[in-house]
């Protein structure tokens, strides 16, 4: 973020964000947001902000460009998303005009964003178009009818994106909104050049938004061709602590459960958390500990405190979970953590592996790195500026492609997902299914943000009516926040 100060004469507005500890707590009723946004933020349990969106709403709201710098898990895709969204209920857009590009490096993230998405405008107006799947001509053509009769937000890949553009399909002319997802990561993709012609066929005149994990010069030099004056927003990731010995290994997901073997035969498992990705997988390992004969159990959200009491009583050795079922747990006397599988991002990193080494106690966090799992540990290394050690593997264990695959030629795993410049698109899409819709669809919903563009803010959409009971609505807004029960 230096970088771009020192090398753009015009001042940007800064919010630093070193001290995040001490930052007070915002909720989403005290910032300016639409009725009805929050009214879906009330039926999704939302009710506090996290750093970055307590710092990148109010600025988006007040038309800003915002530049952010924030690790995927940090909440960064609601800090666009709801302030957007009360944009567009607030102000007039044109019904036939795309009107907001948000743009994601991947297919996976941009399905996530537009899960998210779908949850936070669910009593507004909203139209969305996502464009990121679908290989297929009848996909294409669902989305060419979307696209030429107008959406408030399209969300995209970039290689789909440019077929559109270079076909005819997409008319930016008229948006005023961009979003750049993850964009160190489209650059490390070899997408840079892609962006800028993007950015050529919008208004001068636009809002742009975006947000990285890292500030190297290559991002600050795409921030200055891009964006007018943004406000800047950091987000620190915490580090790990230092008295946590830690190592991983490399290796193929069907090897894990080998490796798993090596580690409690030359440590014998106690006061272990053993972290999964899905419950499903939870009850799975602990099913195969416990039958080779180790005191593991499995944490489930129906068993969770049983589970807890009997762990805390030194009953249990072993403990399987996965991040969301974990949460709260304070214990000080955790000896080791293992990753089964590898967290998402450096936040879930650290957040995890901070279980164990804590009062003044040594620890040890060990992390298995499948094949698919070679980019994230990319991010958080290069997030947190460590190297984690690597361990010897197994004899007999034969280690899988060890560096992820950038450029144009594919992502992480070199599955080949990313789009020349010349010639036709070369992702691997999945249809999508529920956006686009078919020209019927399509035809109806313009028709009737026509005839009724901006429904006052006391009724809800067609079909999302809110007839819950007085006692379980959301409260009138009272300007100082609501705090939780």
């Amino acid at each position: 973020m230096d970088n771009l100060k020192e090398q753009d004469n015009t001042t940007s507005e800064s919010i630093d964000n070193k001290d995040t500890e001490k930052a007070p707590e915002v909720y989403f009723e005290d910032l300016d947001l639409s009725d009805n946004v929050l009214d879906a933020l009330y039926d999704m349990r939302f009710e506090k902000c996290t750093p970055v969106q307590a710092q990148c709403i109010p600025p988006i709201l007040e038309h800003h460009d915002v530049l952010g710098v924030a690790q995927t898990g940090t909440g960064k895709t609601a800090a666009y998303l709801l302030p957007l969204l009360t944009l567009l209920e607030r102000d007039p857009h044109p019904a036939d005009a795309v009107n907001c590009l948000v743009i994601a490096p991947t297919r996976e993230l941009a399905r996530q964003i537009d899960q998210a998405l779908q949850g936070f405008a669910y009593y507004t107006g909203v139209n969305a178009v996502a464009v990121y799947g679908g290989n297929d001509g009848i996909r294409y053509e669902q989305e060419r009818r979307s696209l030429q009769a107008g959406a408030d937000i399209v969300l995209a890949t970039p290689g789909r994106l440019i077929t559109h553009l270079q076909l005819g399909t997409l008319d930016l002319s008229r948006t005023t909104h961009l979003v750049l997802d993850e964009a160190d990561r489209m650059l490390d993709m070899g997408f840079a050049e892609d962006i800028l012609s993007i950015v050529k066929q919008m208004p001068e005149q636009r809002q742009t938004i975006l947000f990285s994990a890292t500030m190297p010069p290559k991002i600050a030099e795409l921030a200055r061709t891009v964006m007018h004056n943004p406000v800047e927003v950091e987000i620190a990731v915490s580090k790990p602590a230092e008295n946590i010995k830690q190592s991983l290994y490399i290796c193929h997901e069907s090897d894990k459960a080998i490796i798993l073997k090596k580690i409690f035969k030359e440590q014998p498992p106690q006061r272990v958390i053993l972290f999964c990705s899905s419950k499903q997988k939870v009850k799975e390992l602990a099913i195969v500990l416990k039958r080779s004969g180790l005191n593991a159990r499995a944490m489930h959200s129906d068993l969770r405190d049983e589970v807890m009491n009997l762990f805390r009583a030194h009953k249990v050795d072993l403990l399987v979970a996965t991040d969301i079922v974990a949460r709260g747990i304070d214990i000080d006397d955790i000896t080791m953590v293992i990753n089964y599988d590898a967290p998402h991002d450096a936040e879930d990193y650290v957040h995890r592996i901070g279980r164990t080494a804590r009062a003044g106690r040594e620890g040890s966090a060990i992390t298995l790195i499948g094949e698919k799992d070679l980019y994230a540990l990319s991010n958080i290394e290069r997030t947190l500026k460590i190297k984690i050690p690597r361990a010897e593997l197994p004899e007999g264990v034969r280690p899988p492609q060890t560096e992820p695959q950038h450029g144009r030629g594919g992502r992480s795993g070199g599955n080949g997902n990313s789009r020349g410049r010349n010639g036709g698109s070369r992702e691997q899409r999945n249809s999508h299914g529920k956006r686009g819709g078919n020209d019927a669809q399509s035809k109806g919903r313009n028709e009737h943000r026509r005839n009724d563009k901006r429904q006052a803010q006391s009724s809800k959409p067609h079909g999302k009516s809110d007839n819950r009971p007085a006692a379980q609505k959301r409260p009138p807004k009272n300007g100082i926040g609501r705090k939780p029960e």
